[in-house]
């Protein structure tokens, strides 16, 4: 795997769940795909596994340094969090992992249906940790069950937007340095 075309893409990926988060959210309901999620998903598919666990970890991270939980009405400003993406990806990194030797890689569905039970898995551990933290008594501004019923609704529409981006993906494989998928169907020649 290519270290600088991963870590491109990755900031690219980055800047387009930044950049178009607020414009492709369906309505209030903070419903919205996750573009770094995607990459995260297509790298786990080809990547050997340990590059994309850590990886997974890296992205996660980013997602961290980026991502703001409000405080209740009572405390001033957002709060971040270092390490709950992290854990989360990587949670999510393994599902991935163990369903790609069961899966047609080629086929941009199979991104899309990856992406979308790896975000599931994510959202859910995502929205257990901020629970926790509710618990314990921190002062985020987070109702658990409308904020999981918005991650799932996320995690759905991550999918979608993971079978569309497989169309660029794929074909970039041996750009990132993975192995470039043959289009051989019984094997090969004698």
């Amino acid at each position: 795997m290519n270290p600088a075309s991963v870590a491109l893409a990755g900031w690219v990926c980055l800047g387009l769940e930044l950049g178009l988060k607020d414009a492709l959210a369906l309505g209030p309901s903070r419903i919205a795909p996750s573009f770094v999620f995607c990459l995260v998903t297509f790298l786990a598919m080809f990547a050997p596994r340990s590059k994309s666990v850590w990886t997974a970890v890296a992205l996660g991270l980013a997602m961290d340094l980026t991502f703001r939980i409000p405080l209740r009405d009572g405390a001033a400003g957002a709060a971040v969090y270092f390490g709950p993406h992290a854990l989360a990806y990587t949670l999510a990194v393994q599902l991935v992992l163990a369903l790609r030797g069961v899966v047609i890689k080629r086929n941009p569905l199979t991104l899309g249906f990856l992406a979308m039970l790896g975000m599931v898995v994510a959202q859910v551990t995502l929205v257990a940790i901020y629970s926790i933290r509710l618990w314990i008594g921190d002062p985020i501004a987070l109702a658990p069950s409308a904020e999981l019923l918005a991650r799932l609704g996320s995690a759905v529409y991550t999918g979608v937007i993971g079978a569309m981006l497989a169309l660029v993906l794929i074909p970039m494989a041996p750009f990132f340095g993975l192995p470039a998928q043959s289009q051989r169907r019984f094997g090969t020649r004698t």
